[in-house]
């Protein structure tokens, strides 16, 4: 094997992080994102954070504000995207994929499937395919991944989302919008996603077969469970700490299966079965999280096509599963929704029908053991700092009985000499950290305005866009934002506000 180029080197671990996040939020493979960055970039990407080579052809990037880069593109002129960091260029590229029907092959493939998604996104047109070889894209992105252990990245990312609580894919549901120029872009502002999941990745789950169907002639028993669509697609734990208590092959039931058991604060627990899997990636005893991959649905067993079954039982302390009869698991999984504020639902075959809509409200969100060691999980990667100011919020709120920053400031400026001279360092600390937090969204701005017109180091010359569409970033100074003002205050920030809709259109020749 030839030494490995050290600029290469360099590039992939500078980047490496920023493609770990996008494989957590879409499923793409850090390494594929890995490999496709440094086979597209070019010279002009160290100015303009731009990796792919993603044009503004219809203009939304600047009308919104953002700017761009006159460079020559195979003998064309086009402007090219300017973003504000690496981790909003690749966010870009990322929701590109799925605002792209012809990339949808790729869509059920795991995200540790670096072959599948280079080919996949070879397959669609992605580049170039010459008549005589036609795969070449693939192979030269397989190339990198194998030369430089891409693929240890991508298993990196999967540890990292079972350590947060995650689901491998949580934001493909928002990928049909955009990020707008002024979206931050920071990895480390990313949000921890709720500690639920539904067992597969789609905005609406659709069940097939309900609960409770009498025997038919291809099935001799009431069907015990639901079945869900989902052609071989990877399979999820549905919440934090939950024990692998079985796994095995039914071959006149429910085929290749996992059964795993959650805890509930009064010491019962769910059982739920993921039936007729096609793979199986864990091992009994394990302990998984939301987002943990089970295995891979399928059509093992007495099954007339892929799908997932799931079967539920509500253990009660001192009970074995073989002593309980299964229930309805629409009643899990309403339970699954309302703990994890879910935005998905169940909707029945060939309809619109919430199915778990009437069963929300008796839902019982009491604290269960998988929140309490998710809470002390993301407590224990706060920095110090980080502690004392989320401390010293809480005792605002706790003295306050308000989340109001306006009520925590009046409190502060209404005490009395001795309740002043206790609270000075509380008081001090907190204005502290908004001043901060002011400067350096004054930073921020000052170099979204500054003009990116220059020359690159291959002799191409840049030309700026034009004035009338070449506007700085839009600031909102008029009034005060009260939910900003309390993140602010208690230091508990919160990413990814709202996006608008749009669609990239992206040339490539």
């Amino acid at each position: 094997m030839a030494k490995p180029n050290e600029e290469k080197l360099r590039f992939y671990e500078s980047l490496k992080n920023a493609a770990i996040e996008q494989q957590i939020k879409y499923g793409i493979p850090a390494s594929v994102t890995l490999a496709q960055a440094w086979i597209e970039h070019g010279e002009y990407s160290k100015f303009t954070n731009n990796y792919f080579g993603i044009h503004d052809d219809n203009g939304y990037w600047r009308k919104h504000g953002g700017q761009t880069m006159l460079l020559n593109d195979h003998g064309k002129m086009a402007h090219f995207r300017v973003y504000n960091s690496p981790e909003q260029g690749i966010e870009d590229h990322s929701r590109f994929f799925f605002q792209n029907q012809r990339y949808k092959a790729c869509y059920s493939l795991s995200s540790t499937d670096h072959a599948g998604w280079a080919n996949g996104i070879c397959d669609a047109g992605y580049a170039e395919k010459p008549a005589n070889d036609p795969g070449r894209y693939a192979r030269i992105i397989e190339r990198e991944i194998n030369d430089y252990g891409l693929d240890k990245i991508d298993q990196e990312a999967v540890a990292l989302a079972q350590r947060r609580g995650q689901t491998i894919g949580y934001l493909r549901s928002q990928a049909g919008t955009s990020i707008l120029p002024s979206s931050p872009g920071p990895a480390s502002s990313y949000p921890i996603v709720p500690a639920y999941c539904f067992p597969i990745a789609a905005d609406n789950l659709v069940m097939s077969d309900g609960f409770g169907i009498k025997a038919t002639a291809y099935r001799d028993h009431p069907h015990n469970g639901i079945d869900l669509r989902a052609r071989y697609q990877d399979v999820f734990a549905t919440e934090n700490q939950g024990k692998v208590v079985s796994i095995g092959y039914q071959p006149d039931r429910g085929g290749k299966f996992v059964a795993v058991e959650y805890e509930r604060a009064d010491g019962s627990k769910w059982r739920v079965s993921y039936c007729h899997l096609d793979k199986i990636s864990v091992s009994e005893g394990d302990i998984v999280n939301a987002g943990t991959k089970l295995g891979v649905s399928g059509n093992t067993g007495n099954s007339t096509g892929p799908h997932l079954h799931l079967t539920v039982k509500h253990l009660q302390p001192g009970q074995s599963a073989e002593d309980v009869k299964a229930v309805d698991p629409l009643t899990y999984l309403a339970e699954i929704a309302v703990r994890g504020n879910l935005q998905g639902t169940v909707l029945k075959k060939g309809t619109n029908v919430d199915l778990l809509a009437n069963l929300k409200g008796s839902v019982d969100t009491t604290p269960t053991p998988g929140d309490v060691w998710l809470a002390e999980q993301q407590r224990t990667e706060l920095t110090p700092e980080q502690l004392h100011n989320a401390e010293e919020g809480a005792l605002l709120t706790d003295a306050t009985g308000s989340n109001d920053p306006k009520n925590m400031l009046a409190y502060l400026l209404g005490m009395n000499g001795d309740q002043a001279s206790q609270g000075g360092d509380l008081f001090s600390s907190l204005i502290s950290s908004l001043f901060t937090a002011a400067i350096g969204m004054a930073m921020q701005l000052d170099r979204a305005g500054n003009d990116v017109s220059q020359t690159i180091d291959d002799g191409r010359r840049v030309v700026p866009a034009d004035t009338e569409d070449h506007t700085v970033v839009k600031r909102q100074r008029d009034g005060i934002d009260p939910v900003r003002a309390r993140e602010l205050a208690t230091m508990n920030f919160e990413a990814e506000s709202p996006q608008e809709n749009y669609t990239i259109l992206r040339q490539r020749t």
